[in-house]
């Protein structure tokens, strides 16, 4: 699969964030997928990293994930990992000088990939592929006016029949996928448990 082959060992792949204290180099240049999200919860999490002085957020990120394959960490006394609330499955690592957004965690990731977001943190990985769906669209503000491409599949939910068109996506069916071969190098939830214990912020649900 062309978007999961390893780079170029001579070309440096990179997530950063905006202060330059945490570096992840890669060894996969090109995103497997992209999705729209419009769920209250990735919103919450760009609002609260906003405030702690981070990005500005926006109310339908570009989610891009990446083979969790990752060379050389930089900064790692820096990263922080956090959940919205106890019960959370997803867990989101910031900068914790400049509150960049570096990447995020979930079980439905498989260990394979990790997320994360255009526009909050810094990359040099080929964004070019488009999104293959927008999800949570139960979510969605009321009062904005949501730019959504025609061709891209909507998700609203994720009930039995939206899940299986949801993974039914080609991208996504090679993305959330066991890992058939191992990484060459340390997985972005190997990384986390070498920080410091994931802070759960317990935010109230929007």
């Amino acid at each position: 699969m062309k978007s999961l082959d390893p780079i170029d060992k001579q070309m440096t792949a990179e997530i950063t964030c905006k202060c330059s204290r945490c570096k992840f180099s890669l060894n996969y240049t090109t995103p497997s997928l992209s999705l729209l999200c419009a769920c209250e919860d990735c919103r919450q999490a760009l609002a609260w990293g906003f405030e702690q002085g981070g990005i500005v957020p926006t109310d339908l990120p570009q989610l891009f994930y990446i083979r969790s394959d990752i060379r050389t960490i930089d900064g790692l006394e820096f990263m922080q990992p956090f959940q919205l609330r106890d019960n959370a499955k997803s867990t989101r690592v910031y900068c914790t000088k400049c509150f960049s957004l570096l990447g995020v965690d979930h079980p439905g990731y498989r260990d394979n990939v990790f997320m994360f977001f255009k526009g909050f943190c810094c990359t040099n990985l080929d964004l070019s592929i488009k999104p293959s769906a927008v999800i949570y669209l139960k979510d969605c503000l009321r009062d904005k006016n949501y730019t959504i491409p025609d061709h891209i599949e909507k998700i609203w939910s994720f009930t039995s029949e939206e899940r299986i068109r949801f993974h039914s996506i080609p991208e996504v069916s090679n993305s959330l996928t066991e890992v058939t071969r191992p990484a060459e190098s340390m997985t972005f939830r190997e990384i986390i448990q070498k920080m410091p214990e994931i802070k759960v912020l317990n935010l109230a649900p929007n």
